[in-house]
């Protein structure tokens, strides 16, 4: 009867009974694992941190699942799997596929330190190990006998350990690690997770947990939810995250059903994370060598216009036409054809005038690369328009982090403009000849159904830049450069305009950060005109008038219906 009672327990994946509790991972045998005809040892871990409450129990049966018939079935308990010397073992020999309770011959004596169990077995068949497709890390360490090395299942062994004793603890919680985090100071809050699992003996009602961050007062937090036996919660934490500097957070779990946690060395965990002053935030310029005989171009498009959606404080587009009727005037002295000279193909870009990649395929990793770490040099720009609107005043402002004694920069502005249509675009995902692409394959070869933006209009001060700063640039003084941008005669609508600073390294040609603003000082009407017969119905806007081009309707935007404009949220 005691027999079947710990079965019906362990199919509901908690033990009822006083006096025992199971130790597993996954709680479910949902497949197998293993080739045909191969020798292995499983074994799933449970560290001092884990057993230590239990000091003083016994391990009384190992329940095994097997996915296939096994023959000459050992079963072992070590401190670790790699242990060479078992500190218990016990021949079982064959064993249908099925779960299995081995009744040990000599009760396992708990002490609190390191206990892994395992079982040896050779499987004629393949999927032999039985596991859960639950991944834990130390409920799935498997000894390959047939190879001679070490691998996993992917999830965690079907692998069990009944504990008896009189000491079980209750109102026990253990916690798994937190995670580390970042943030920029203009962040209200960085949330962090975590976990509780349910180790001892008793299922638990309700928790508190309280947490700390630097030295600041501890807070609480009580969560109400019922945890059986072996079961896991995970938990939220949302601290500030205003002040630039590291910071550690601590949780630990104060409380479990009312009463103190049983164990308190494994009950807290530690996390570090830091607020970036956003100051220093990296911005990432890429330009991209477009045209509009480029039937590949598309993608440069929408790779833009995509990284532009999801990184709109960091990512700063400049498309850049060549041999076609938006390329700017070579002989203009704001013109891009040193860049246009130096590309090989397109559609290409150069990020930073660092990395060269594909617009699309690429510049998801070059954006990561330029931002894993923070601008040494905080840069902003203003731009206003002059009293008649016919030049922007530019105004950027620059310092730095530490002192930099050979501080040689250039400085650069350029001017973009989007929804720009009226031009044909050689498009080869027309009628689906290479496969559906952001809506690209239901316009034509060549259509002039296509709304550019982040066109490059100039680049004033030439591609180089003008010297700004030579020599020693102090830690946090301010520098300012101030540049007149006459408005070249190509621009359409100058509601549609972006200016865009570049502080480049004199030396390496390189940027060091940027800055992209719409210049202010002028009344326009509306954010784009919906009486113009060139915006199709449906077509979709951002919340700056900025027509997304083939580009599917996507988080906050507008649109225009032959009902007026709305705004919408997909």
């Amino acid at each position: 009867m005691k027999k079947l009672l710990f079965t019906l327990s362990l199919l509901l994946g908690f033990i009822t009974m006083d006096g025992q509790v199971v130790w597993r991972y996954g709680a479910n045998m949902d497949g197998g694992w293993g080739d045909a005809n191969i020798v292995v040892t499983p074994y799933v871990s449970f560290p001092a941190v884990f057993t230590t409450p239990y000091a003083g129990c016994h391990i009384t049966t190992i329940r095994l699942g097997l996915a296939a018939d096994a023959s000459n079935v050992y079963v072992y308990i070590k401190h670790a799997p790699r242990d060479a010397q078992p500190l218990y073992r016990q021949k079982i020999g064959d064993l249908k596929a099925g779960w299995h309770d081995i009744i040990l011959d000599t009760p396992y004596d708990v002490s609190g330190e390191d206990v892994a169990i395992g079982y040896k077995a050779s499987f004629a068949a393949a999927g032999g190990v039985g596991y859960s497709k639950e991944k834990y890390a130390d409920g799935d360490i498997v000894y390959y006998n047939s190879k001679n090395n070490w691998t996993a299942t992917g999830g965690s062994v079907c692998l069990q350990a009944l504990v008896e004793g009189e000491q079980l603890p209750q109102n026990e919680l253990l916690m798994g690690r937190l995670g580390s985090g970042e943030s920029y100071d203009d962040s209200s809050a960085l949330t962090f997770t975590g976990t509780v699992r349910n180790v001892g003996g008793n299922i638990v009602e309700r928790y508190t947990l309280s947490y700390q961050q630097d030295d600041d007062e501890a807070q609480q937090l009580t969560i109400e939810k019922s945890l059986n036996v072996n079961e896991t919660d995970t938990f939220s934490i949302s601290v500030p995250a205003d002040v630039p500097g590291n910071h550690t957070l601590r949780v630990w779990v104060s409380q479990v059903n009312g009463e103190p946690d049983a164990y308190t060395p494994n009950n807290q965990s530690e996390a570090s994370f830091t607020v970036k002053d956003p100051a220093f935030m990296r911005r990432v310029v890429c330009e991209e060598f477009t045209g509009l005989w480029c039937g590949w171009c598309p993608r440069g498009m929408v790779g833009l216009e995509l990284m532009l959606q999801e990184h709109p404080q960091q990512f700063i587009p400049i498309s850049i036409h060549g041999s076609d009727k938006l390329t700017i005037d070579a002989n203009a002295d704001y013109s891009y054809a040193q860049f246009i000279q130096s590309m090989t193909g397109a559609p290409s870009c150069k990020v930073d005038r660092r990395l060269s990649g594909d617009p699309y395929y690429d510049i998801r990793n070059l954006f990561a690369m330029e931002t894993a770490n923070d601008a040494a040099v905080a840069y902003s720009l203003a731009a206003n328009w002059n009293d008649d609107g016919t030049a922007i005043e530019c105004r950027s402002s620059y310092f730095s982090q530490a002192d930099i004694a050979q501080a040689d920069y250039n400085m650069a502005y350029v001017l973009t403009e989007d929804s720009i249509t009226g031009y044909y675009q050689t498009n080869y995902y027309a009628d689906g000849a290479n496969g559906e692409f952001y809506g690209w394959e239901n316009k034509a070869s060549h259509t002039d159904d296509v709304f550019f933006n982040d066109v490059a209009r100039g680049i004033f001060g030439g591609y180089d830049g003008m010297e700004c700063h030579t020599g020693l640039l102090e830690a946090q003084l301010a520098q300012e450069h101030q540049y007149l941008l006459q408005l070249p005669p190509t621009i359409v609508n100058r509601s549609q305009l972006h200016v865009i600073g570049l502080l480049i390294d004199r030396h390496s040609g390189t940027i060091v950060n940027a800055f992209r603003t719409r210049p202010v000082g002028l009344e326009h009407t509306g954010i784009f005109n919906v009486n113009s017969p060139a915006v199709a119905d449906g077509a979709c806007y951002n919340l700056q008038g900025r027509k997304l081009s083939g580009t599917p309707c996507k988080g906050i935007y507008i649109e225009r219906t032959p009902q007026g404009t709305r705004k919408r949220i997909r």
